[in-house]
C-alpha cells in the first residue's frame, strides 16, 4: 500500500509537469479559437508608429514592425505574448521563439487598442518582410503581467489568436510606369501604373507632368496623354499612389517617375511656282 502511495504522488507529480498539450512552451499546439483578443493591424513603420514612408530606389531608412491588437472582451486581457518568425528577403532575421516570446503588454483594457513596435532594422528599398508563425497569447487571471507571465502551452494553446500556419506580408507596395519615353508630340500615348504588393485598402492614383496635375483622359489602369498640349522636349510624367484606411488615415504611399522625350512634328509647306 506504502508503495502504492508512491507511484501515486510520482504520477500527480508527472502530470503537473508534463504539459497536457504534450509540448513545452513554447512549441505549443495552438488551438486558437478565442476571439476576444486580435491583432488588428501589422505595419512598417517609424519610430513613432507612422506609415513607414516611401523609400527611394537604392535608399535605406529605419524600419519598425508594429502591431495593433484589440481586446474585444468586457474585462481585462494581462500579460500579452507575442511569438512570431521575422524574415527579410526569405532570411530569418529575428525568431521570438527562440527567445520565448515577447510580452508586449501587461495588460490590454476591455474594448480597447493598444500598439506595439515588434522589430527594428535598417529597411532597404525593394526588399521583401514577411512574419510567419504569428501567434498571440494572453492570460485572464487578475494580477498577471510580463513580469510574472505563466508561459505553458495548457494555460495558453486555446486563449491565442493565429496558429503556426499565420504567414502576414509586410512589403511595402511600389508602383512604376509603364508605357513609352519618346514619342511624338502627335501622338496620345497610353501608359500604365503597375503595383506590386499593394494594400488592402482604399487606393488612390495622382498623375503629374511637370509637377502639375496631368491634362489626360483617366481610364481604370492609368491615363493617356495627348503630348501635342506639351509641346516638344523632355517632360516628367509623375505617378503617386496612396492607400488610406476608413477613417482617411495614410497607411502607405508609393512614387514613381518617367522621364519622356516628346519629338516635335517637322512641318512643311508646298509652294507654287
Amino acid at each position: 500500500m506504502y508503495h502504492k502511495k508512491i507511484i501515486g504522488i510520482i504520477l500527480i507529480l508527472l502530470v503537473s509537469i508534463i504539459d497536457a498539450s504534450g509540448s513545452e512552451w513554447p512549441d505549443c499546439s495552438f488551438q486558437c479559437r478565442a476571439r476576444d483578443v486580435t491583432v488588428e493591424k501589422l505595419w512598417l513603420g517609424d519610430a513613432q508608429g507612422n506609415a513607414l514612408p516611401p523609400i527611394p530606389p537604392n535608399s535605406q531608412a529605419e524600419a519598425y514592425i508594429w502591431a495593433s491588437f484589440e481586446n474585444n472582451a468586457n474585462s481585462d486581457r494581462y500579460a500579452v505574448i507575442i511569438l512570431a518568425d521575422i524574415y527579410v528577403n526569405s532570411v530569418l532575421q529575428k525568431s521570438l521563439y527562440s527567445e520565448g516570446g515577447l510580452c508586449v503588454l501587461d495588460a490590454i483594457p476591455p474594448k480597447a487598442t493598444s500598439s506595439f513596435p515588434l522589430y527594428n532594422f535598417v529597411y532597404s528599398s525593394g526588399q521583401e518582410v514577411k512574419i510567419k508563425r504569428l501567434v498571440l497569447s494572453w492570460e485572464t487571471a487578475k494580477g498577471s503581467s510580463c513580469s510574472n507571465a505563466d508561459r505553458k502551452c495548457s494555460n495558453r494553446n486555446t486563449k491565442c489568436f493565429g496558429g503556426a500556419d499565420m504567414e502576414v506580408d509586410l512589403t511595402p507596395s511600389s508602383c512604376r510606369i509603364e508605357g513609352p519615353n519618346m514619342v511624338c508630340e502627335s501622338i496620345i500615348s497610353p501608359y500604365k501604373a503597375v503595383i506590386t504588393g499593394q494594400p488592402t485598402s482604399h487606393q488612390q492614383s495622382m498623375w503629374r507632368i511637370d509637377g502639375s496635375e496631368a491634362k489626360a483622359e483617366l481610364r481604370d489602369e492609368g491615363i493617356r496623354v495627348n503630348w501635342n498640349l506639351y509641346g516638344g522636349g523632355n517632360h516628367i510624367l509623375q505617378l503617386t499612389v496612396i492607400w488610406v484606411d476608413d477613417s482617411g488615415k495614410l497607411i502607405q504611399s508609393c512614387n514613381s517617375d518617367l522621364k519622356v522625350l516628346v519629338v516635335e512634328v517637322p512641318s512643311a509647306a508646298i509652294e507654287r511656282t
